[in-house]
This record gives structure tokens, C-alpha cells and sequence, in this order.
């Protein structure tokens, strides 16, 4: 079922009249109350984006009337584009909510109490220049207390980057390491949400030849892996969610997808309709910002790497991370040199089986779940792992 969540011409709300943007569903387990959290905007050329939040109800309502704004689109600083992508949690055992926010170039790191109001501010990233969003998910390991990983697009947007996300629960201590990269397949991906559970996968939208999807990388269920530093020795491949979905072309392009099974149990993707992006705006020139906020309920078979049929991932360098290829019948490696290919059935094991590869196609069948490229000189390569 598809159902439309906030339409900015029916909003009674004059301030995202202009569009809304990045949702997001907050749990507060000690109230037992959901928020919606979002951003809007009222101006024509869609750039003042401003941070809100409302309640929203286990029918999927958002109740305007107690709406509150909490990033306004000139603070912290006044930038061209603000409040651009913006998500959060909330603690229980301090009653706060934490809140990011690419603004301008930058990220930046909020405390809010139970009220929404404000309690302090961070920057947590210098010229990310990305309006990406920066969701951040706690670790919840006794052994990686106050973590959380954060995931975000690399710099040409040719993959994705991960982060860890020290002292999350302390605004004074918060502070950002770069894990590098977790997949790369095309240079456009942008606006992204993750989960780690039922397993660790990122959904983002990412732009194709002539329209804005959705598209995931698939990664492991967290019990294949050991330890926490596991995470920062595996790297994704990357599928299209579109035609698990029951999208078409009225929605025109759509992105800011946020997967959730909140607040009414049920497995669901918040996404942004982009329905006027294709043409010029009368009143401004420019092309069209109208976003629109909308879900659809789905399967837990969307995170099945088997649904995606094909997982594809790009790399550059002399050796790679591991790559997660689960369930896969066949591996094709396109690759511009010579190098070697290892096998793992799993991410703590020996290397078990090594296959030379030659400039060129290579096909292998039924890899092991684990891969790694390998070379004594620098190498591109492209990567497809066919999965049924």
C-alpha cells in the first residue's frame, strides 16, 4: 500500500508550503510517542529549509497542530542551502533526542531535551559538502558503549563512507572517525538512511540517466560479524530497490528514503515524491522543488539479497575490503590488469581459495560469501554477482 503523508499545498501549515523533505520516525519509549521528523520550506527557490517536527499517530497522521520548528533555516549560521538532510534518535536514559543536519558545507550534531528545546549544538563534520543527510545509529554493544556508526556519500559521490561516531550520548565529547569507504557503484548518490538491523544495509538515492531511484547496498547481518571493528573490514555491493516497489511514473522521481517498521509495527519506506522536477517554475525560473512525503508498506524482503537479482560495486586500488556476496550463483569481475581474487566462507577465516584473474571478464562460479580483490599494482575493477 502506497499513502501520501504530507502534500505541501493541502498542509495547513504555511511554512513548508514550499516542499518537505527527509523524513523520519522517532520513538520517545518513556512517553510512548512518535514524532515525525522532517524538513520544509516555504520559500519558492526550495534552499531555506527549515527542521520540524510533529507528532504522528500509528495511522500514519501527523498532527499539525503541535508542529514545532527546530532548526530554523538561518541557524546555526546563516548558509545558501540549509538544513538540507536532517536525522536523529532519541536516548532514554538521558530523555534527549539527537539530531544531524548537513547545513551548507557542514554536519552538525544537536541535543534537544524532552520538549524539543534545545540544549547545545556541535559541529560534528568540516566541508562534508553534501546535503546528503548524516544518519547516525547507536552501536547498543556493551563493548562499543556511546558509539554509534554514521554513514554518508564519499566526496565525488561515487560510493558511500562509513563513520563511527564517538561519545554519541555526550555532547562535549562527540566526535567523528572516518572509516573510508563501504561500496561504490555510481557517482551520484546522495540523500541515504541505514539500518542494522534485520542487517546492516543502506538505502539512498542516487541519480540515474534521467531520473532520481532507490537503490541499497546490502551488507551482512551483524551476527556474521565479531567485533564492532568487523564492520570497517567489509565492504557492499549495491542493488535497485525500484522494482521491488510498487512505484510508477506519477510519482516522476523519487528519493529521501527512510526505512522503518515505527509507529505502527509494520515494515514501511518514507520517501520524497520530486513531481514537478522536470520542468520550470513560472514564479521563479528555476526547476521545480515541490517535494512531497509519502510511504509504501513493504516485505522484509527487501533486505533478501536473492530479490535484487544483481548486487554491483566499483573498485580502485591494490587490494580491497571484503565483499559481502551472500547467496551468489555467479561472480563476474571486469577488471583492467592482473590480480587475484580470495575466498572466505567467513570474515574471520583464513583465505580458503584464491583465483587469478586476467585483464579482462573473468566468471566464477558460486563464490563463497567473502571476497577480496588483490594486486601488486593499482587496478579498476567492476564487480557483479548475480543472485537468485
Amino acid at each position: 500500500m502506497i499513502r501520501p503523508i504530507i502534500l505541501p499545498p493541502k498542509s495547513p501549515f504555511s511554512d513548508i508550503k514550499g516542499g518537505v523533505g527527509t523524513p523520519y520516525v522517532i520513538y520517545d519509549s518513556k512517553r510512548d510517542k512518535h514524532w515525525f521528523l522532517f524538513t520544509g520550506w516555504s520559500d519558492l527557490k526550495g534552499l531555506k529549509r527549515e527542521g520540524f517536527v510533529a507528532p504522528i499517530d500509528r495511522s500514519l497522521n501527523v498532527d499539525f497542530s503541535g508542529i514545532k520548528k527546530i532548526l530554523p533555516s538561518d541557524f546555526p549560521m546563516q548558509v545558501d542551502y540549509s538544513n538540507n538532510g536532517i536525522r536523529g534518535f532519541y536516548n532514554e536514559a538521558r530523555d534527549e533526542f539527537y539530531i544531524t543536519s548537513t547545513h551548507g558545507n557542514d554536519v552538525y550534531f544537536f541535543a534537544f531535551d524532552q520538549e524539543w528545546k534545545l540544549k547545545g549544538y556541535k559541529l560534528l563534520i568540516k566541508d562534508l559538502k553534501k546535503d546528503s543527510g548524516f544518519p547516525i545509529r547507536p552501536t547498543g554493544a556493551y563493548r562499543n558503549m556511546h558509539d554509534a556508526f554514521a554513514v554518508a556519500p564519499n566526496a565525488d559521490s561515487s560510493g558511500v563512507k562509513l563513520y563511527m561516531v564517538r561519545s554519541v550520548d555526550d555532547l562535549e565529547k562527540v566526535r567523528v572517525e572516518d572509516l573510508g569507504d563501504i561500496g561504490a557503484w555510481a557517482r551520484s548518490n546522495d540523500v541515504l538512511d541505514f539500518t542494522l538491523i534485520p542487517r546492516f544495509q543502506i538505502f539512498i538515492e542516487m541519480n540515474t540517466v534521467s531520473k532520481w531511484m532507490l537503490q541499497s547496498f546490502i551488507g551482512p547481518n551483524l551476527d556474521e560479524l565479531y567485533v564492532t571493528e568487523d564492520v570497517n573490514k567489509v565492504s557492499f555491493l549495491q542493488g535497485s530497490l525500484m522494482p521491488l516497489l510498487g512505484l510508477d511514473d506519477s510519482f516522476v522521481q523519487v528519493g529521501h528514503p527512510h526505512y522503518t517498521t515505527e509507529p505502527d509495527g509494520k515494515p514501511k519506506l518514507f520517501f520524497v515524491s520530486f513531481r514537478d522536477t522536470y520542468t520550470t517554475r513560472i514564479d521563479t525560473g528555476k526547476e521545480g522543488y515541490t517535494h512531497e512525503i509519502w510511504v509504501e508498506y513493504v516485505d522484509t524482503f527487501i533486505f533478501d539479497p536473492r530479490s535484487y537479482g544483481e548486487l554491483r560495486g566499483k573498485f580502485k586500488g591494490r587490494e580491497s575490503k571484503w565483499y559481502y556476496v551472500p547467496n551468489a550463483n555467479r561472480l563476474i569481475v571486469s577488471v583492467n590488469g592482473e590480480a587475484e581474487l580470495q575466498l572466505k566462507a567467513d570474515i574471520n577465516d583464513e583465505v580458503s581459495d584464491s583465483v587469478v584473474l586476467k585483464r579482462g571478464i573473468n566468471i566464477i562460479d558460486k563464490p563463497t560469501t567473502w571476497i577480496r580483490l588483490s594486486s601488486s599494482t593499482e587496478i579498476g575493477a567492476t564487480i557483479k554477482a548475480l543472485v537468485y
